[in-house]
């Protein structure tokens, strides 16, 4: 780097600092990172419904998706967590979708803990 280059980098830099809120330089660094994507607590909360997902069985399952009319391509031999994870997939994938099945979901047209699991899901993802 050249010194008129290094000198108009640190312009910049003055100016963002200008803008920025007047901190001691200690705490540039937590005001610079990104911010984290999700919280640990978040995260752990997740892990836990996708793990009480995971006790449901394929009947089950194909239920919901009957129920919703996905176009999910179901095949004998998939178990119950690759239903599940080709729902999750589609879900994810189609957001449009998505917000349907969480607008049907929370009408309540049915009880069952697998919906309300649904639900929760939705409402968090």
């Amino acid at each position: 780097m050249k010194t008129h280059d290094f000198a108009k980098a640190l312009t910049q830099m003055s100016r963002l600092l200008r803008k920025m809120p007047n901190s001691h330089m200690d705490e540039l660094e937590t005001i610079l990172a990104p911010p984290q994507v999700k919280k640990t607590a978040e995260i752990a909360v997740s892990l836990t419904m996708l793990a009480s997902l995971s006790t449901y069985g394929k009947k089950e399952w194909e239920a919901i998706i009957s129920e919703y009319a996905l176009p999910i391509e179901l095949r004998p031999k998939d178990a119950a967590r690759d239903v599940l994870g080709k729902l999750l997939r589609y879900l994810e994938a189609n957001s449009d979708e998505r917000e349907r099945v969480s607008r049907e979901a929370n009408r309540g047209n049915t009880s069952s803990e697998l919906n309300s699991a649904l639900k929760f899901l939705l409402k968090n993802g």
